[in-house]
C-alpha cells in the first residue's frame, strides 16, 4: 500500500522507535480514509446489541490498521473495537485500536471524531499513544519519555486551580458506581464549571493536553480511547486516574474508566464524582 500525501509530512519529530513512525503512518493514512469516504457521501451505518452506531468507514478503518500492523508486527495482539487479532502472539505486546472514537459525532459532522491508535508493553502499559482528528487535522502524540505534541509542537495543559469557569468534556454515561451524570453535571455547573459532550472521548482528553479544557471523563469499561490517551495528557502535564482516583493499571483488557485533568481540579472532579 502506497501512504498517502499528507499536511504533516516533513515535520521533524523525534523517533523513539519504528513502531512509533510506523503508528503515525497508519493513524494519517486513516485519515485519509476517512477525509475520502465522508467526501463521497457513500458510507453505510449499523446499529450494534449495545445501541450505539458503526459505520463502514469504522470497518475500513479497522481494517486499514489492524493488516498495517500485522503486517510490520505479526507476532503482536491488535485490540481493535471492529475487529481484533486475539489469538496467542507470542510477542506479550498489545496494540489498541478505536478506529472512530466518536461515529455520532462522525454522523452528526460535528468535527471531534478521532482516530486512536496505541501500543502497550507486555505489563499493559502504553508505549505511544496517538490520537488524529482528521477533520480539524490535528495529531496529537505522545511517547514514554517525550513531551506531547500537537502537530510536532509541544503542548502543555492548563494552570487553571479551581472548578469555576472550568472547562469539563463528557462522552459517554458512568457504567461505575460512582454519581450519575445528571449529578456529576449539576454538582460542576453549580460551581460555575461548564460541562460539554461532543459524544467523543478522546476529543475531550486531547483538550485537555492542549490546555483548551480543563477536565474530562472516560466512562466506557473498555480501553479503545484509553490507552490512546494516557500519555498524551500526562506528558502534557496533566493527571490520569481511574474514576475513583487509583492509577489506571493495564489498560489491555477492562478498565475503570478515566478521569483526566490539569491536575490542578483532579481532586476537585473526583469529589464531584462520589455517590
Amino acid at each position: 500500500m502506497t501512504t498517502p500525501t499528507h499536511p504533516h509530512e516533513g515535520i521533524e519529530r523525534e523517533r523513539p522507535g519504528q513502531d512509533f513512525e510506523l503508528g503515525q503512518s497508519l493513524v494519517m493514512q486513516a485519515g485519509e480514509l476517512v477525509r475520502g469516504m465522508l467526501a463521497k457521501g457513500d458510507h453505510t451505518t449499523e446499529w450494534k446489541p449495545d445501541n450505539t452506531p458503526v459505520t463502514s468507514i469504522d470497518i475500513a478503518v479497522n481494517e486499514l490498521v489492524l493488516e498495517g500492523v500485522q503486517a510490520k508486527y505479526p507476532n503482536d495482539r491488535i485490540y481493535g473495537e471492529e475487529q481484533s487479532s486475539d489469538a496467542d502472539r507470542p510477542s506479550g505486546f498489545t496494540w489498541i485500536l478505536d478506529p472512530i472514537d466518536g461515529t455520532q459525532a462522525l454522523e452528526q459532522r460535528v468535527p471531534a471524531f478521532t482516530v486512536c491508535l496505541a501500543r502497550l508493553d507486555t505489563e499493559g502499559r502504553p508505549l505511544f499513544g496517538i490520537v488524529y482528528n482528521p477533520v480539524l487535522d490535528e495529531l496529537y502524540t505522545a511517547a514514554r519519555g517525550q513531551n506531547t505534541a500537537l502537530n510536532g509542537q509541544d503542548i502543555h495543559v492548563s494552570d487553571r486551580d479551581k472548578i469555576k469557569g472550568a472547562a469539563i468534556f463528557m462522552g459517554s454515561r458512568m457504567h461505575h458506581d460512582v454519581a450519575s451524570n445528571g449529578t456529576f453535571y449539576d454538582r460542576i455547573e453549580t460551581q460555575g464549571g461548564k460541562v460539554h459532550n461532543p459524544r467523543a472521548l478522546a476529543f475531550g482528553c486531547t483538550q485537555v493536553a492542549a490546555g483548551r479544557a480543563d477536565g474530562a471523563l472516560i466512562g466506557m469499561k473498555t480501553p479503545f480511547e484509553a490507552a490512546a490517551v494516557e500519555l498524551i495528557v500526562t506528558n502534557a502535564g496533566g493527571t490520569v486516574t481511574d474514576v475513583y482516583g487509583n492509577p489506571p493499571g493495564r489498560l489491555d483488557g477492562d478498565i475503570q474508566g478515566l478521569v483526566v485533568s490539569n491536575g490542578l481540579i483532579h481532586e476537585s472532579l473526583l469529589e464531584a464524582l462520589k455517590k
